[in-house]
């Protein structure tokens, strides 16, 4: 599992985030907004969770479960045809 999560405000530093169960959702699919990582053809997704502060209003995002966006030697691409794009001159 990941790291505790901060209920100080990443805004204005207070100990006010609003407790209880604060979801974020698209509004035509109604699924949970997800961080995804495409890396080397394989694609992580976790959800991703707000935590809105009740003093000043900013709204900050974090993932419960970031271990779960590392690539493992078990996962595989999802498409198994994927070859990484060879290397240009303005990569570097």
């Amino acid at each position: 599992m990941g790291g505790k999560v901060s209920r100080h405000c990443s805004k204005c530093g207070e100990n006010t985030i609003i407790p209880g169960d604060i979801g974020l959702r698209t509004s035509k699919d109604m699924e949970l907004i997800m961080v995804v990582r495409k890396y080397h053809g394989i694609e992580k997704k976790v959800p991703l969770f707000p935590q809105v502060c009740g003093k000043c209003g900013f709204v900050d995002f974090y993932v419960e479960d970031y271990d779960t966006l590392k690539v493992n030697p078990e996962d595989r691409p999802i498409d198994p045809t994927f070859r990484r794009p060879p290397l240009q001159e303005f990569d570097f």
